[in-house]
């Protein structure tokens, strides 16, 4: 093989391994998990500090797998549009990490009657452990400021309860 043909080989294999590069970095935000695919979607409301009752889409974390997964190894894209709604069979006390998770994120810590009781913004890191000293039966993960942008605080705003689908 002459050196026209190496040339032609290694342009080849170079334009190959960038299209692959390009592909997993920008695959059109489609990067999801089987966990976050069988998650369902429904809409909850809830009433911010105004009185205003607002409605928003989300996916329902409500098995442990699915809980365990949240928005791990989700494309940036889907995560700057998408809630997912934590549903745990009884009231804990627990954790939340942003291992594998590209974008900073809002959680709102909600109590069974719909009181909420903590919001707190996370970001990425492999090592950082967020919570709230209360007991909880739902947390809402947003992209960050949303909570802020709907004046949704702990304490004023509430979840409606009657909202939540019944699994």
């Amino acid at each position: 093989m002459g050196g026209r043909g190496k040339i032609v080989i290694i342009l080849l294999v170079s334009a190959v391994v960038l299209l692959c590069f390009w592909a997993y970095f920008n695959n059109g935000g489609s990067r999801v998990t089987e966990e976050f695919q069988k998650m369902s979607t429904a809409r909850i409301r809830i009433v911010n500090d105004e009185g205003q009752v607002i409605e928003f889409e989300v996916k329902v974390a409500d098995e442990p797998d699915e809980r365990a997964a949240g928005f791990q190894n989700i494309s940036r894209s889907i995560i700057e549009k998408t809630l997912i709604l934590f549903i745990f069979p009884d009231e804990v006390n627990g954790l939340f990490h942003m291992r594998n998770v590209e974008a900073s994120l809002d959680i709102a810590f909600i109590k069974a009657d719909g009181a909420i009781v903590g919001i707190l913004r996370m970001d990425p890191s492999p090592t950082k452990l967020y919570g709230v000293d209360k007991y909880f039966k739902y947390a809402i993960e947003a992209p960050a400021g949303f909570f802020k942008e709907r004046k949704i605080t702990p304490e004023r705003s509430r979840l409606i309860v009657d909202s939540i689908p019944k699994g």
